[in-house]
């Protein structure tokens, strides 16, 4: 039931409405959130019912929609958004999202027991070395390594698995015989580290090993857009078919939009004290208006507030165990 007003509560007709691949709970942990009191498990295996968009509205076409981020090494999956929306959120303000430097920070802060969440995270990010008193800025490829950068005197930082092939073509441009080619090859591969090699043509190298690179972190920072995105899909999982309702048409708009500023209006930003190998997403009832948390690394912590929008239903937290894979959603006491 809709009760029209200047603060519109939804009554939920269903406490989830998800078409999600799910695995079944193991270790019970709680997402400690204002308005989460005793809590208790849910079941979650209802389909979404609906073959409109929740973003635009558009009929059929519906794909699989990660609510947290797969980038972020999110698993929580609805089919309730169209293609067009989905690949418009893919390449606009998700697409770098995972770059963002407050989110691999905390990554990096749990790197022991999530190693590969944290280079995954890592690829793409910029770093830098310092070579004698020249600075080179590379950024991180999905083998691992560091790009190919050229310094201010001219010098090109290559990685060592492109050496040869980097020296070959080098060697070739410059008309060197096929023989000579090989030869400087063979010096190349023979050179000692930290040393000055002439291999002719004026092509000089030096291996270097284990040299120091840090992250700039000069990446933007987290849309809120993306707390705000979650929170939505979220609270559609709680509502049903009532995502539909006129009332929720100016939160569609923003995402439509991709509109930051206003996004910004709606969502803050705080920390825990420390890191920790969760992501989650709470509905923490209605504070005059209904209110969200997004939790990205136990760490980051994201209220995101729907304008004259309050929903009746429990509060609800969903938690995803990073460590260990669980996840699962709870209940208020007191939810039908």
């Amino acid at each position: 039931m809709v009760v029209k007003g200047p603060l519109q509560p939804f009554r939920a007709v269903a406490c989830f409405d998800f078409s999600v691949r799910f695995r079944r709970l193991k270790n019970i942990t709680l997402l400690t959130m204002p308005g989460c009191l005793r809590i208790r498990e849910v079941s979650m295996k209802l389909p979404w019912k609906h073959s409109h968009c929740i973003v635009c509205g558009v009929s059929g076409g519906l794909s699989i929609e990660h609510i947290i981020p797969e980038s972020f090494g999110g698993v929580l999956t609805c089919c309730f958004i169209c293609r067009r929306c989905n690949s418009s959120f893919g390449s606009g303000f998700e697409a770098g999202a995972r770059l963002a430097p407050e989110l691999r920070k905390a990554a990096f802060g749990l790197r022991n027991s999530l190693p590969e969440l944290n280079d995954k995270l890592e690829r793409g990010g910029e770093y830098k070395s310092l070579f004698e008193d020249q600075i080179s800025k590379r950024k991180l490829r999905k083998d691992g390594h560091l790009g190919i950068s050229e310094l201010k005197d001219g010098s090109l930082i290559v990685p060592e698995p492109d050496a040869l092939g980097q020296l070959k073509s080098i060697m070739q441009k410059r008309g060197i015989s096929d023989s000579e080619i090989k030869n400087a090859l063979t010096m190349w591969e023979d050179a000692p580290a930290g040393h000055r090699v002439d291999l002719g043509a004026g092509v000089i190298v030096k291996k270097w090993q284990e040299h120091p690179s840090t992250p700039t972190y000069t990446e933007p920072s987290l849309s809120p857009l993306v707390p705000l995105k979650i929170a939505f899909e979220f609270a559609a999982l709680l509502v049903g078919g009532l995502i539909y309702d006129d009332a929720f048409g100016s939160l569609r708009d923003v995402l439509r939009k991709q509109d930051r500023n206003l996004a910004d209006e709606m969502v803050t930003h705080n920390r825990a004290s420390k890191p920790d190998a969760f992501h989650g997403i709470a509905f923490e009832g209605n504070h005059e208006v209904a209110q969200f948390q997004v939790r990205f690394f136990g760490l980051l912590a994201y209220t995101v507030r729907f304008p004259k929008i309050a929903i009746d239903h429990p509060p609800a937290v969903y938690t995803h165990r990073l460590d260990t894979g669980d996840d699962w959603v709870h209940l208020a006491d007191g939810a039908d």
